[in-house]
């Protein structure tokens, strides 16, 4: 009996060793892997980096003004930096200086004709497009900073131990981006289409004596603040047209870059959290907890600087989304004169509700994600409980992990619904007040 035993245990003891010896190579082939796409930039595009999934929006930025980066398709993230003397700060300054003289045009026809809280949303429309486009650009001065570190991390993250998710990155922030930007053109045609037929049956019941209703008595109307100093042709045409839809683009692409940068930072935290619940009723050595903890020292470093360097834009969106939903809500029983009008309003309303709620869900999904070890690590049991795992534990309990809009709040589910629930109570309010002086009639079509 002893005889079979030694056997077992002998024959047992080569099964181990090589077992072993194959984690060895494993690991060294993981590690030589990351040494050559630290170094080589064609291995390094091959990842999932959040570099190469937040590239084609870093290109849109510039052509809308927002980020005056050079070499922003270079394959090497270190080569993406801000230039002061380059053609993207030039376009940026071109376009802010535009941008001023339509927010002056607009402010000095307002104060003309008599300010309210309705006709005052296009002056606010172009003067916050105009402090969204400077955020960018300051933005864009430390993009070098913050996107290096978290290539590092991405060179980490996306080798074993660690497990990719089933959708790429890319895939992700693709799908998001062209879905925003698909609703942004729908709500942008919508206002075009709106604002035309209401001008088309204008010239019907109150000029019935004209045939013909020409396309350039409309752009005369809309954009009555350019016309009225620039001669109407097709490259003035074409300004109008731009200068308003980039306007309408920056605005939401504000809320969709905060949405980018919040799936691109959960994703990194939800693979931690993956490894940390893959250890779960396991004997986990000190070494291992060491190295996950590093790594979620690394995470929140980044963590650190993504919300030292956007923490600002937050509060802007907050606030612009804030305003604009205010507004919107005190005329939600207006009355309205076309299908056309309320096909537009409702759009509008719901899909500013609807990125306001993506943006906070989004965001909130770190915060989500960084708690999730906690529940292994509440279950280690007391033979097991180490200083490794104690400082993991407090490591995650003593700080919150997630975006702020400088510190006054954070984009969390609770902050969410309360923001809503703020809005709504005072909304009523409001609308209590305007029902006094608001008549239920339509206003006069032939002024």
């Amino acid at each position: 009996m002893r005889q079979a035993a030694g056997k077992h245990s002998f024959e047992r003891k080569p099964n181990i060793l090589r077992l072993q010896k194959a984690k060895r190579r494993r690991q060294r082939a993981v590690i030589d892997q990351k040494w050559r796409c630290a170094g080589n930039v064609e291995d390094f595009e091959q990842l999932d980096t959040f570099h190469r999934a937040i590239r084609p929006y870093l290109c849109l930025a510039q052509v809308l003004g927002m980020m005056p980066l050079a070499n922003v398709l270079s394959l090497n993230p270190q080569m993406v930096t801000f230039q002061l003397c380059s053609s993207g700060t030039c376009f940026s300054v071109i376009f802010l200086l535009l941008g001023g003289v339509k927010t002056i045009r607009l402010a000095t026809k307002l104060f003309q004709g008599g300010i309210n809280a309705k006709n005052i949303v296009g002056v606010v429309f172009f003067s916050s497009g105009m402090i969204i486009c400077l955020n960018f650009i300051c933005l864009a001065r430390c993009w070098n900073r913050l996107i290096v570190p978290w290539s590092g991390i991405d060179i980490i993250m996306l080798f074993p131990p660690y497990t990719t998710t089933k959708h790429s990155l890319r895939r992700k922030l693709l799908i998001t981006g062209c879905s925003l930007g698909c609703l942004t053109l729908v709500e942008h045609c919508l206002y075009y289409a709106s604002s035309y037929y209401n001008y088309r049956m204008q010239i019907v019941h109150c000029q019935t004596n004209v045939t013909d209703i020409p396309f350039s008595g409309y752009m005369k109307r809309e954009f009555a603040d350019i016309f009225e100093m620039l001669p109407y042709n097709p490259i003035f045409i074409f300004y109008a047209f731009f200068l308003n839809g980039t306007f309408t683009f920056i605005w939401n692409f504000m809320d969709m870059f905060i949405i980018l940068i919040s799936i691109g930072l959960a994703e990194r935290f939800q693979q931690l959290a993956n490894r940390v619940l893959a250890l779960a009723y396991q004997h986990v050595p000190d070494a291992v907890w060491h190295e996950i903890r590093m790594h979620h020292i690394l995470l929140c470093e980044l963590m650190d600087l993504v919300e030292t360097n956007i923490s600002h834009i937050v509060l802007l969106s907050c606030l612009n989304n804030i305003y604009f939903i205010c507004n919107k809500l005190l005329t939600i029983f207006t009355k309205l004169r076309y299908p056309v009008n309320y096909a537009y309003f409702w759009y509008s309303l719901l899909f500013l509700l609807g990125r306001t709620c993506a943006v906070f869900l989004c965001a909130s999904r770190i915060h989500e994600a960084s708690l999730l070890p906690l529940t292994v690590l509440t279950m280690v049991p007391s033979d097991y409980w180490t200083e490794e795992v104690q400082r993991f534990t407090h490591q995650i309990r003593s700080q919150y992990i997630g975006l702020s809009g400088l510190s006054l709040f954070h984009l969390t589910r609770r902050s969410f619904f309360g923001m809503m629930t703020t809005l709504v109570y005072y909304e009523f309010m409001l609308l209590q007040l305007d029902a006094k002086s608001n008549k239920n009639d339509l206003p006069a079509l032939c002024v």
